[in-house]
């Protein structure tokens, strides 16, 4: 009987070696692109999440602006802040975070959000600023954590509906309520615009509204800081009603002018590090520059370095008023809720006024 011989080939061990040795490059480029394309997604659903919030503020803005009643009163003050720290970086890159506030009327149809009472109206007292939470004013908190408020009352003369200020006696908590709680206001915009003029009701002080409104300190104002300002917290749902978007690290609001050719008010105008053209205070004044609309009966500009008449602050000069203008443009940084674009992104949105 004859037998054949059978060879069997099999890898040797330098074969199996450099085979190992493929097999982890190709295991190891495969979970780099895992992970890419795992970042790559995350990073996706965080730009949606931002473009979600920019188109809320911005369809707001531009509802809101659209009914813009320049018969009415406008108030803007502007607030700089040195960045906290080195490698911070605020969204112009001048060194001073923004949170600027404005107050306006405007026409539309306005719905209050509470049903308890619902009040619907014509007109309504609007507000943007970046609010508060608890005692922490905007600047105290993380950027990824503040809150942009929005507020609106709207004016109405229904009988049924409580006056909630005693004008003999405003308290604190009385000013809180008022400004943050309820969503109406008891008054017409005539009466609103005469409130601290001569012949007004002597109680009532539009330094003080305007102060507790803004969180700002306006004139001799002797409101307590702690109530002054939108206090939102998302957990609170008396509040969830000025809450317009979170995650609002910083809200800009320039005017464009004409006669200097540029958007009013800057840090540093020129941008070449030297504030002496600034159009802020930094004299440790504690001065904050702001434009109260129209005069009479209170109009003024207070802007350092700019100059205005104040009997020019009125409709028929309207765009040429420095802070307002032809149009108004906002910037802000939005952040995702997961904080996976770590610096956030900014916007800018105008709106034109004329």
């Amino acid at each position: 009987m004859n037998y054949k011989l059978r060879t069997y080939k099999a890898f040797t061990l330098v074969e199996l070696l450099v085979s190992i040795g493929i097999l982890a490059v190709v295991l190891s480029f495969a979970s780099v692109i895992f992970r890419f394309c795992i970042d790559a997604h995350r990073t996706a659903i965080a730009n949606v999440e931002i473009m979600q919030k920019l188109r809320a503020i911005t369809n707001q803005l531009d509802s809101d602006f659209k009914g813009l009643r320049k018969d009415g009163e406008i108030f803007v003050a502007w607030v700089a802040k040195p960045v906290p720290a080195a490698g911070y970086k605020d969204n112009d890159l001048d060194g001073y975070e923004r949170f600027d506030r404005i107050v306006f009327f405007a026409d539309g149809d306005f719905q209050s959000y509470s049903i308890n009472p619902m009040i619907r109206g014509n007109v309504a007292r609007i507000s943007y600023m970046v609010a508060r939470k608890g005692n922490l004013r905007a600047e105290e908190q993380a950027r990824a954590d503040r809150v942009l408020a929005r507020t609106q009352h709207i004016l109405t003369s229904d009988p049924a509906l409580a006056d909630f200020l005693d004008p003999d006696n405003f308290t604190d908590q009385q000013w809180y309520e008022w400004n943050n709680r309820y969503e109406y206001e008891k008054t017409s915009l005539e009466a609103w615009k005469a409130i601290g003029t001569r012949n007004a009701i002597p109680f009532v002080n539009k330094a003080d509204m305007l102060s507790v409104i803004c969180d700002v300190k306006i004139q001799n104002s002797n409101v307590n800081e702690q109530i002054r300002g939108a206090a939102v917290d998302p957990a609170n749902p008396d509040s969830i009603h000025m809450l317009l978007c979170q995650g609002v690290g910083e809200f800009k609001i320039q005017g464009w002018n004409d006669a200097l050719q540029q958007w009013l008010p800057e840090v540093d105008p020129d941008g070449d590090g030297d504030l002496a053209d600034t159009h802020f205070y930094m004299d440790g004044s504690g001065s904050v520059p702001g434009v109260l609309y129209p005069y009479p009966p209170n109009g003024v500009v207070v802007i350092n370095n700019i100059s205005y008449p104040q009997e020019q602050i009125d409709e028929t000069h309207f765009g040429q008023i420095p802070g307002l203008g032809r149009a108004l443009k906002f910037t802000f940084t939005l952040f995702d809720s997961r904080g996976i674009i770590k610096e956030g992104r900014t916007f800018t949105h105008i709106v034109y006024l004329d």
